[in-house]
C-alpha cells in the first residue's frame, strides 16, 4: 500500500501545477517557454501539464474555491510581483496543506485502498 504522500506526489502537486499552468498561458498570455522558466521547469512539462496529461485530479481541486484562489493570487504574485523559487515553493505548501484540510487526499487514498477507509492520516496531520 503507498503512503498518502504518494497521492500528493501523484494526483494533487501535478493538478496544482497544472492549474497554475493554465492561469499563467490564459489569464497572463505567457508562452510555455516564459512559463517553465518562471516555476524552474522544462517547455515539454509545461506542455503536458496546460493539456492535463499530467495532471488527471485537476477537477477536483477546481471544485475547491480557496484553492482555485490561491492558485489564482499564486500566479498573479509570479508574474506581477516576480517572486522567487522559494517563495513559490512556500506557497506551493501553503496549497497543499489546504488541500489536505479539505480531504481530497483522503477520499483519493481511499478509492485507492478501499480497506483503509475512513481514512484519518491528513486530519491527524493538519
Amino acid at each position: 500500500m503507498k503512503p498518502f504522500c504518494e497521492v500528493v506526489v501523484s494526483s494533487i502537486l501535478p493538478g496544482i501545477r497544472s492549474l497554475l499552468t493554465r492561469e499563467l498561458l490564459t489569464t497572463y498570455h505567457l508562452t510555455q517557454k516564459q512559463a517553465a522558466d518562471l516555476l524552474g521547469l522544462t517547455q515539454p512539462a509545461i506542455s503536458q501539464y496546460s493539456i492535463e496529461t499530467r495532471a488527471s485530479k485537476v477537477k477536483l481541486l477546481e471544485k475547491q474555491p480557496r484553492i482555485t484562489k490561491m492558485i489564482e493570487d499564486l500566479a498573479y504574485n509570479i508574474v506581477n510581483k516576480n517572486i522567487k523559487h522559494k517563495e513559490i515553493q512556500i506557497k506551493f505548501c501553503e496549497i497543499c496543506k489546504n488541500v489536505r484540510q479539505s480531504k481530497i487526499i483522503c477520499r483519493l487514498h481511499e478509492e485507492m485502498y478501499p480497506q483503509i477507509a475512513p481514512c484519518i492520516k491528513c486530519p491527524e496531520e493538519c
